[in-house]
């Protein structure tokens, strides 16, 4: 019988302390770098649920076209195909990314751009989106898409955007976006279509939400 006592209380001496280590609360590695410190809650780094981070943006850009065959905009050489200024825009966007807190995270974009001079234009943009927090206010994002002309005409093209976020409380600050273009465009005289790449610059407010498990 005494043996089967020293056993008993051998084994829950060996089984307490795994018990200890599967309780995420009680394991100080299963959370995140985050604190109070600077308005942001301290995030589970791996507990049970889902992480839901989405967010909301409002962005001011303007770009450079480098190829302008109808010399639309502010054309800054002495030719059709010289660099051109495209009108200022401002962009309204909102996504929701999924992943770990503090690691990569995955998930969508969609954002409609309005042309706030010149010929009325609207492009609605639909991309694959990836974010990386670096710490509790600077995280880094890049996306891949498809943007759509609504008007004049309608068209489609191709995206690639990457930028920075910083914030400035725990759910509000500021965005800084590059966004490199693609489109075709109509045919001219000596060709049958035309290809019209651009590079942006975006700045803006951001509005970052997030959902813990």
């Amino acid at each position: 019988m005494r043996r089967l006592i020293v056993a008993a209380l051998f084994g829950y001496g060996l089984a307490a302390p795994l018990e200890a280590q599967a309780d995420p609360a009680a394991d100080p590695q299963n959370f995140s770098r985050f604190d109070f410190s600077d308005g942001v809650a301290t995030t589970p780094r791996s507990l049970g649920g889902a992480y839901v981070h989405g967010f909301s943006e409002l962005m001011l850009g303007r770009g450079l076209r480098f190829n302008n065959p109808f010399r639309l905009g502010e054309v800054l050489g002495d030719d059709a195909e010289s660099l051109s200024l495209t009108a200022t825009y401002l962009d309204l966007g909102a996504g929701v990314l999924f992943g770990p807190p503090d690691g990569l995270q995955h998930g969508g974009v969609l954002s409609l751009s309005i042309a706030l001079e010149g010929v009325a234009q609207e492009v609605l943009s639909v991309s694959y989106a990836t974010g990386l927090r670096l710490d509790e206010a600077w995280s880094l994002r890049a996306r891949a898409g498809v943007p759509l002309v609504m008007e004049p005409d309608f068209n489609a093209g191709a995206e690639l955007g990457a930028g920075a976020t910083f914030l400035l409380t725990g759910g509000v600050g500021v965005a800084a976006e590059v966004v490199g273009s693609w489109f075709y465009g109509a045919a001219v005289w000596d060709r049958g279509a035309t290809a019209i790449p651009l590079l942006s610059l975006e700045l803006g407010l951001f509005l970052d939400y997030e959902v813990l498990p």
